[in-house]
């Protein structure tokens, strides 16, 4: 398809200060001295734009020309003033770390440690601690639970960097809603919490099950590494523990263990505020009230 700015070439040099400038987002280092990170693929740049203003955006000739949708993101964007750069396809492949790109990449501002996007703070009730969770796949999955529980998330210096294209690829999204805080030092974690959380350990040595276990509350669930176990400092923190009843098998994937204790988190808040015969809407509104910490 033209270009949004169709008179000019695309760009084909590695060197070009804005490719090298998106190129250093693909590293850490890079990511903490812009204060940005990258978004990669059609569905994951939608999503993003729809909350956040991005920074630049690049994309290849090809991108969108067989439907309206991405023509059209590219036209809003240019129209408010987001730099929107024609480039080629091998520029596109030096942005990302994909084996097959999608032709489409942002470069999204990061938001301030602990805030929504926008700089708007917030203070949830319930909080999801990374314990040295190195695998992104599982990061960006917890991540993703998170939001759905209404959780914040704290990842230890010894976890992946929650910024990073898989993880921010696994995450489908739910980076732009929580607020987030990465690489915090374990003694820097209860100084983050709302007063009063108590730090809740799965440990598939802890006596009592996640069933047994009151997580009403101010609450902080640390989700260790499944190979690793729980780390000293884990242990050193917690305040309770809980075990995942297991049948068979010694242990649960990182995500899926963290999944079952979130959602068993939101399973207390919600229960009492059912009632039978309640619609959903009334159901799903008393949900995010429970959630949030505001219980009707």
């Amino acid at each position: 398809m033209p270009s949004v700015r169709d008179r000019d070439l695309p760009i084909a040099s590695r060197d070009n200060p804005h490719v090298r400038l998106a190129h250093s987002l693909l590293v850490s280092s890079g990511r903490k001295k812009n204060a940005a990170f990258l978004v990669e693929g059609w569905r994951h740049v939608e999503g993003a734009c729809a909350l956040v203003t991005p920074l630049a955006i690049f994309h290849t000739e090809g991108f969108g020309r067989n439907s309206a949708a991405p023509r059209a993101l590219l036209r809003r964007l240019s129209t408010a003033g987001v730099p929107v750069r024609l480039v080629t396809e091998p520029i596109v492949s030096f942005l990302t770390d994909t084996v097959q790109p999608q032709g489409i990449v942002a470069v999204m501002p990061l938001p301030e440690p602990g805030t929504l996007f926008g700089g708007k703070g917030t203070e949830l009730p319930v909080t999801v601690i990374l314990d040295g969770i190195s695998d992104p796949g599982n990061a960006g999955t917890l991540i993703r639970v998170a939001a759905g529980v209404g959780a914040g998330v704290i990842a230890t210096g010894d976890t992946a960097d929650l910024w990073s294209p898989k993880v921010v690829r696994a995450g489908a999204g739910a980076h732009f809603l929580v607020p987030i805080r990465s690489h915090v030092p374990w003694k820097e974690v209860p100084t983050l919490l709302p007063a009063g959380s108590r730090i809740c350990l799965t440990d598939s040595h802890a006596t009592g099950t996640l069933w047994d276990a009151n997580l009403d509350g101010p609450v902080a669930i640390i989700v260790s590494n499944e190979a690793r176990g729980p780390s000293t400092e884990a242990r050193r923190s917690a305040t309770d523990a809980v075990r995942i009843p297991l049948l068979a098998g010694e242990s649960l994937n990182a995500a899926v263990a963290g999944s079952l204790v979130l959602y068993e988190v939101l399973r207390q808040r919600t229960i009492t505020s059912h009632k039978p015969g309640t619609s959903d809407r009334s159901s799903a509104a008393s949900e995010r009230r429970v959630i949030l910490g505001t219980r009707a």
